[in-house]
């Protein structure tokens, strides 16, 4: 008798901690669809700009002594390798997709050379004590 109490205990504990096991698995799937499903917006998000989502502008930058030139901004989280420039006939270019609004940007030169747009009138403070360039796309 003391046996089957034992088996019968056993079993029911088998089975509360087994549910609770899948029903545990059934939330993190679930999760898991969240992340992805959210993991794709972005992907998209972040496609659409580069996909002509925007108004494409071209940038450009005469520099002699640049080896490497890449155009930082609002517009790419001031990632230096987001948007490197392409050395055409002496000019460094770039073309961006821009969503409409105000941007500031500014060109590094040799990954480490932060300087504004010379072609650039309007420029704003930034947090550095120094300026940005500002382009407004329409």
């Amino acid at each position: 008798m003391r046996f089957l109490r034992f088996v019968w205990k056993l079993f029911v504990m088998a089975s509360v901690f087994g549910i609770g096991y899948i029903i545990g698995r059934e939330h993190s799937f679930e999760e898991e669809e969240m992340w992805e499903e959210e993991a794709e917006k972005e992907k998209k998000s972040t496609t659409d700009t580069s996909t002509g989502a925007g108004i494409e502008k071209e940038f450009t930058l005469e520099h002699a002594s640049a080896t490497k030139v890449s155009i930082v901004g609002s517009f790419n989280d001031w990632n230096k390798d987001a948007n490197p420039m392409a050395l055409e006939n002496g000019t460094w270019k770039a073309r961006i997709n821009l969503k409409p609004g105000k941007h500031e940007y500014q060109f590094v030169i040799n990954d480490t050379d932060w300087i504004t747009d010379p072609k650039q009138d309007k420029s704003a403070e930034n947090k550095y004590e120094g300026k940005n360039s500002v382009i407004e796309v329409g």
